[in-house]
């Protein structure tokens, strides 16, 4: 029984990686290029020395009957700040503030822990093209070099402090796979989620008004729901004419055998040959729970906002995502909001806004 909770846990935590890579491909499916006669077009107007402060809040918990638990909660803050601009480049600079583990389990807990200390004085320097989205990291290579210390220190407290550990999951195969992910600019860049959060949807541009959507991602049925509107002033500080807000929600249906396949095709690589000769019956176990709970296919729901300054500075960030499993649904939401704001508002001259709220 210790063998099979051990692994459940490795096999959600392989699962949410390879679900999350899909929360990226149904937000460009739904967020692609659209024209029409009257549109939003998402544009950074923004200057030199413009300095923005965010705090995202993360929670991940599971909601089982009637009972929910927390299994990981923390905040953090971060200052943007325009250090140049060209006619078509702008360069930029994420200065982490602060960062505190409010709640998580004991290994989740360890890693935030050596990461956040490791990265805490390492400032990511970044360009965008003309529009406001990510072009690339430019010190990637030292964040790169400070994250795989991060893994090499992570892995030893993790088997200092459980000895049975490498003989189902030898630690030469995780380190090697967590390093892994910090080898290139583009691994780097994904291990700084909250930029692509805020400026993900510069460059483009979206219909007003609300728009249903039914397709496809990855070969699995998907349905998404989009509004798109300018947002109304209710704070005279804080929110401006012309600010506007992109909302979505989708949902994609997977049946449960692919459910199995997506996590426990990680987890294979991972196991030992000894533990391997055992996932198998786990697996089987899994299933056999999951076709009893999801007999028509298990859920996986994204709820996503976008909100934007009018002179296209990120205003406030809203996501969502939750996923049946059968043994209780798992949700994961992250927020970012603007915490304080120094820039000058320069804009093109636009039409009026009146009665385009979303």
């Amino acid at each position: 029984m210790i063998f099979i909770r051990f692994m459940k846990k490795i096999f959600v935590f392989a699962l949410i990686a390879l679900l999350a890579s899909m929360t990226m491909n149904a937000q460009n499916l739904a967020l692609e290029l659209e024209e029409g006669d009257d549109v939003i077009g998402v544009v950074g107007y923004f200057c030199m020395d413009d300095t923005m402060t965010y705090r995202l809040t993360h929670k991940e918990y599971k909601i089982q009957g009637n009972d929910t638990t927390a299994s990981e909660y923390y905040e953090k803050e971060f200052m943007i700040v325009l250090t140049d601009s060209t006619s078509d480049s702008y360069k930029m600079k994420y200065i982490p503030l602060s960062y505190t583990l409010h709640d998580a389990n004991k290994v989740t807990g360890l890693v935030s822990n050596v990461m956040s200390q490791l990265m805490k004085s390492v400032e990511c320097e970044f360009t965008t093209d003309e529009m406001g989205s990510i072009k690339s990291i430019t010190n990637w290579r030292e964040i790169r070099d400070k994250l795989r210390k991060g893994v090499k220190i992570t892995c030893d407290s993790l088997y200092s402090t459980r000895p049975g550990l490498d003989s189902i999951v030898p630690r030469k195969s995780l380190e090697s796979i967590l390093s892994l992910g910090f080898s290139t600019e583009e691994d780097i860049r994904d291990s700084y989620e909250e930029l692509e959060n805020l400026f993900g949807l510069h460059g483009s541009a979206y219909d007003l008004g609300d728009k249903e959507i039914d397709t496809e991602t990855q070969g699995y049925p998907q349905h998404i729901s989009r509004k798109v509107g300018y947002t109304p002033i209710e704070d005279k500080e804080n929110d401006f004419d012309g600010d506007y807000a992109i909302s979505m929600q989708s949902t994609t249906t997977i049946p449960v055998e692919d459910v199995m396949d997506l996590g426990f095709g990680v987890l294979s690589m991972l196991m030992s040959d000894m533990a391997n000769d055992s996932i198998d019956a786990v697996r089987d176990q899994m299933l056999d729970s999951l076709k009893i709970a999801k007999p028509n296919g298990a859920e996986y729901t994204i709820v996503e906002y976008n909100g934007f300054f009018v002179n296209g500075w990120p205003k406030k960030y809203h996501h969502v995502e939750a996923y049946d499993l059968g043994f209780g649904k798992n949700i994961e939401s992250t927020h970012i909001e603007c915490i304080s704001r120094n820039w000058d508002l320069y804009l093109i001259e636009d039409e009026s806004t009146e009665n385009k709220n979303i």
